[in-house]
């Protein structure tokens, strides 16, 4: 079941230009990937890791990494709360999906909120065995967060390719659930 994600941005926030230097500055910063096996939350059909990675900034993220033992189709990745622990969805596991969760650090400002979004989903891109898209999952009868629409619309972006400075289409949607 798909969030209902259309809601009022302010358009400077869609505007790709805007994020020119941020996007050069994510890619360029090093990615310092840690996975630590977690044998005491992977089961016989789920494999789980604990993933740390450095953001653009140097801010550590830190979350878990979950696929299903006999292979992924897809990744999808989720934000948990700074008061929050990530927490795997099994069924959405062992449905065919690797599921990356992470804690959002306390205090970040939306722009590092959307950077670190895309961080991770660059990572569920690169370390999942999945070939497939990577899906922004928003919590259960939550709207998605802004982060997630704004980077949805970014990874969209990428996708199509450079554009000059064209504001980004804010009814693509693409990614987000």
């Amino acid at each position: 079941m798909g969030v209902e994600w259309k809601r009022s941005l302010h358009p400077l926030l869609l505007e790709s230009g805007y994020w020119t230097n941020r996007l050069r500055e994510l890619r360029l910063s090093r990615v310092s990937l840690v996975l630590i096996p977690r044998p005491e939350l992977s089961s016989n059909g789920i494999e789980v890791d604990e993933f740390r990675v450095r953001a653009h900034d140097g801010i550590r993220l830190w979350g878990l990494r979950a696929r299903s033992r006999f292979g992924s189709q897809s990744a999808r990745v989720r934000v948990v709360g700074p008061s929050d622990l990530p927490k795997i969805d099994s069924a959405a596991v062992l449905r065919g999906e690797a599921e990356f969760v992470f804690q959002e650090p306390a205090g970040r400002r939306l722009e590092d909120r959307v950077l670190d979004v895309l961080r991770v989903c660059h990572l569920a891109g690169e370390v999942s065995s999945s070939t497939a898209r990577v899906e922004l999952v928003a919590p259960a009868g939550c709207r998605a967060p802004d982060e997630f629409l704004i980077a949805s619309q970014l990874l969209a972006d990428e996708q199509r390719g450079p554009a000059g400075n064209a504001p980004l289409d804010e009814t693509a949607g693409y990614g987000v659930a």
